[in-house]
């Protein structure tokens, strides 16, 4: 059987189903073949005396050889796995899960090329000290889920579909690192993860791999360039706070103006003199009146001429 690719292989010594049933099929072999050699071992013998234990000691070793031979054609694959054989050396199909009989004996001659996982499999991809499109040297972690599709292209097509898959994936992502920003990088990791998904999934298909999913996990970005980012994010919050309260004075002022617009002078008037009844109302609060006289200029001369207090 042709070697397993790595992160494919399963312990065949865990399966106690199948080593089980080989132990039966041995056993029950063994049994049938040597009765058959002891009966030919009692006919040589009546023939001649000398034939007999000869015949019985190397009937019965065959009858060794053949039963191991027969248990060793039996398998039972779990739902986990896929077993892919050949025929002469010809891909016949695959096989699995379940039991079922590879014969590697004329006329058959079939045998297994590989055992193959399908389950979903994991991998840590990193791109260390690559240079983003802004010239910002980060290194960056992502994993990629991924499991086979196409067993036949997994097993025949590629020595190592498993190390494959990994060297594409670290090769796109420092080519999609390369090509974007840092702000980008940072603040849209979806969609990193995402691209790098469908040109990671592009090239694993020729090697029957499925591509599930690839999740951006750190980005390394150099100390001294973290402090300088967070300066410039607290600026920008700054500024924001600052345009924003400018659009709430801006409004207010726009509310007021309309407000002057729709009221009397009358009302005016009753609207300051409530406000400063308001304002009155504070403890150790003064307030001086002038301008109130509706043109009364006297009225402003003497109130800033009375005392404070």
């Amino acid at each position: 059987m042709a070697s397993i690719p790595l992160g494919s292989r399963t312990t065949r010594g865990l399966n106690t189903v199948q080593a089980f049933l080989r132990l039966v099929i041995f056993l029950v072999s063994l049994t049938v073949f040597f009765g058959f050699t002891i009966l030919v071992s009692g006919l040589m013998t009546a023939l001649a005396p000398f034939l007999g234990p000869a015949t019985l000691a190397v009937g019965g070793l065959v009858s060794l050889i053949l039963a191991i031979m027969v248990s060793r054609t039996l398998y039972v694959v779990p739902e986990y796995e896929r077993v892919v054989l050949l025929r002469l050396g010809k891909f016949i199909g695959v096989k699995g899960p379940g039991l079922f009989w590879v014969i590697p004996y004329p006329p058959f001659f079939r045998s297994v090329a590989a055992t193959l996982d399908i389950r979903v499999q994991t991998r840590i991809i990193k791109a260390a000290e690559t240079l983003t499109a802004d010239n910002v040297p980060v290194g960056t972690e992502a994993v990629i889920f991924m499991r086979v599709e196409d067993p036949e292209r997994a097993a025949l097509r590629v020595a190592n579909y498993y190390e494959a898959v990994f060297q594409a994936a670290n090769s796109a992502l420092k080519d999609t690192v390369g090509t974007m920003e840092l702000s980008d990088l940072l603040g849209d990791r979806q969609t990193v993860s995402d691209k790098l998904k469908n040109i990671i999934d592009s090239a694993a298909s020729s090697f029957g791999v499925d591509v599930t999913s690839v999740e951006i996990t750190d980005v390394h970005v150099p100390p001294d360039l973290i402090q300088e980012l967070s300066v410039l994010a607290q600026s920008r919050r700054s500024a924001q706070a600052k345009i924003a309260e400018a659009e709430a004075e801006k409004i207010i002022a726009e509310k007021f103006e309309e407000a002057s617009r729709t009221l009397s002078s009358r009302a005016m008037e009753m609207y300051r003199l409530n406000v400063l009844e308001r304002l009155g109302r504070e403890e150790g609060s003064q307030i001086v009146v002038y301008g109130m006289g509706g043109g009364d200029g006297d009225m402003g001369q003497a109130i800033s001429a009375a005392p404070a207090g």
